[in-house]
């Protein structure tokens, strides 16, 4: 909640400057696949060491990638250079542990919010870089025979984002390459997100 206000009081203070560049000023949302590698990378870790702990065979079936929708404002700073803020959120993403007895299924999102600039290395594109802070929230379910529990876990950082993304003034249309590193601050939780972006 605390990153939510301070998204819309961010936008509020740009909202009311002055800008002689306003041509390309305005509010937008973003969609796109996100693919997440560090956290398969997690899994199969987290399957090891319950293996080793159980002393049997342990099978993960997970998927290492999320739909990503993200709303962002934008605000140019001068005719090369613009500064934009964003609130982002991911769809689950879902692991299961199966081994002799029982099974453990968890599910992970990301939500966070970012600030970047935008740089216009030519007439159609941009150098994206900036900065994210994120969370990651899971809740999963052990069962073992017919007993089981429920588990939660939080992780939240800090950490950059980087990338390249397609610019023209006459198309609300645009796509882009972002390089997520360090979601909910963990170190090998970075994500690949590939996406289209409108302009209001």
């Amino acid at each position: 909640m605390k990153k939510i206000k301070l998204f819309f009081f961010v936008i509020l203070f740009n909202f009311f400057t002055v800008n002689q560049y306003a041509y390309s000023e305005g509010f937008g949302v973003e969609f796109g696949y996100a693919h997440l590698p560090g956290f398969e990378d997690e899994v199969l870790d987290a399957a090891q060491s319950l293996a080793n702990s159980l002393g049997s065979t342990v099978t993960v079936e997970s998927n290492t990638g999320a739909v990503v929708l993200r709303a962002f404002y934008q605000n140019p700073i001068d005719e090369k250079i613009d500064l934009e803020f964003g609130l982002f959120g991911s769809t689950d993403i879902e692991t299961k542990f199966s081994y002799s007895g029982g099974s453990a299924t968890i599910n992970q999102s990301v939500t966070g919010l970012d600030a970047s600039l935008l740089y216009k290395l030519t007439p159609d594109v941009q150098l994206k870089g900036g900065f994210h802070s994120s969370e990651i929230d899971g809740a999963g379910t052990v069962t073992l025979g017919s007993r089981s529990a429920s588990i939660t876990s939080n992780d939240s950082g800090t950490s950059i984002l980087f990338g390249v993304q397609s610019y023209s003034k006459n198309d609300p249309l645009q796509y882009s390459l972002i390089y997520y590193e360090g979601l909910g601050g963990q170190a090998d939780s970075d994500a690949a997100l590939i996406s289209i972006k409108y302009n209001f």
